[in-house]
């Protein structure tokens, strides 16, 4: 089967070109434009449409292979499975990503993220509560000194995912923080050209905090929920319900 490659997306330094060809890759392979049963051009081939190394073509094919949107088959070369056969879960740094992948990205956040806090209530020990605690005392004293707390920012809400007793929710949320540092910095430096909006941000953590300590789940989720709707709409990412959605309804919304 004949397959047609996009030409339109040069990779660019300096992110690490193998990311760039297998994210590249991987969306054509999950819109439907490389479909499943199809045959790879060979690594030069792919080389030269790309302009990189066999190197780093190979080493994009064996992400997707891990993934398992590719096979190698004797013979054939690689094969593509489709997103059916995927086995991980990844996102492309925020940098990447379009607008509206990215509010779909914080979208889904919001929703673990808010169960979470909810489990945390349910599940804290003193340790994580005191853990949590030291979080938003730095978090308050960059506040007050102006200064950058996103580092603070994403601790508070890694601990929080801690403190559900979830392993893997542990594991999700902490990739999800890792991939969305650039986009909470920007948060936060928005947040503090707008006069009074730090302190406003800073009492939201303090609400999820307030119900996680006072063992108040559904609270918990309400803070949480509002804390990250909220960020959404400062970062223009908000996204309305859907015309005829149910009214009075929970979820993500403008």
């Amino acid at each position: 089967m004949a397959v047609r490659l996009s030409d339109n997306q040069a990779l660019r330094p300096p992110r690490g070109y193998p990311e760039q060809l297998a994210a590249l890759l991987s969306q054509q392979i999950a819109s439907g434009a490389i479909p499943p049963g199809t045959r790879l051009p060979s690594e030069t081939a792919l080389a030269a449409r790309y302009r990189v190394s066999r190197s780093v073509v190979r080493e994009a094919l064996s992400r997707l292979k891990y993934d398992g949107l590719l096979v190698s088959r004797q013979g054939f070369g690689a094969i593509v499975v489709g997103s059916a056969g995927r086995r991980s879960f990844r996102v492309a740094e925020a940098s990447r990503l379009k607008p509206r992948e990215l509010a779909e990205i914080y979208e889904m956040r919001a929703i673990l993220e808010a169960e979470a806090a909810a489990l945390a209530a349910l599940r804290r020990t003193p340790a994580q509560l005191r853990g949590l605690s030291a979080c938003l005392g730095r978090m308050a004293r960059a506040v007050e000194a102006q200064s950058d707390g996103t580092r603070h920012d994403v601790r508070f809400h890694r601990a929080l995912a801690r403190m559900s007793g979830n392993r893997h929710l542990r594991v999700l949320m902490d990739y999800l923080h890792s991939r969305l540092f650039q986009v909470i910095q920007t948060a936060r430096a928005h947040s503090s050209r707008t006069s009074g909006l730090p302190p406003l941000v800073q009492k939201e953590h303090e609400a999820i905090f307030a119900a996680v300590a006072a063992g108040d789940a559904e609270g918990a989720r309400r803070s949480c929920l509002a804390h990250l709707e909220n960020a959404a709409r400062r970062l223009g990412l908000a996204r309305g319900r859907r015309e005829g959605a149910r009214k009075g309804g929970g979820g993500f919304h403008a």
